[in-house]
């Protein structure tokens, strides 16, 4: 039988994004070994986004490769702070809705291209996770 296996806020990794912020990822395949989940926290000040506009297939953040399933799937929880839930269709055109603490947001398989942006005046604090996990590979450093 398993055990389940706590990560303590305080005590886990801090990741710098590519957008501006950070996140902390708390269940991860490489913090608790979790096959079929992820769930993190990213943490922004105002005027940001914890990513850019993105969309889930093939993705490059600085020398690491995270290629996302078919079928993933994703959920925002804003934990603290106001926000832009911000997505773009195919032909370019924008779309936002204000979001703020206790809201949460989808993203379906096939999600169009978006961001969460902090138009608020405090720290945005938003709870992340999807299924499955992307798998992750680290390039050369020079890639």
């Amino acid at each position: 039988m398993e055990e389940p296996r706590i990560v303590r806020g305080p005590e886990a990794e801090v990741h710098p994004l590519h957008g501006e912020g950070s996140i902390k990822r708390l269940i991860y395949p490489q913090t608790v070994g979790s096959q079929k989940l992820f769930v993190g926290i990213a943490e922004v000040g105002p005027g940001e986004a914890p990513h850019v506009f993105h969309r889930h297939g093939v993705e490059r953040i600085g020398n690491l490769e995270l290629t996302y399933a078919d079928d993933f799937e994703e959920f925002y929880f804003v934990v603290e702070g106001s926000a832009l839930m911000q997505w773009r269709e195919a032909d370019g055109v924008g779309h936002e809705v204000p979001v703020s603490a206790g809201d949460a947001i989808y993203m379906p398989v096939g999600a169009a291209e978006h961001r969460i942006f902090n138009n608020g005046t405090g720290t945005l604090r938003v709870l992340y996770g999807g299924t499955p996990p992307a798998a992750i590979r680290r390039l050369s450093d020079d890639a």
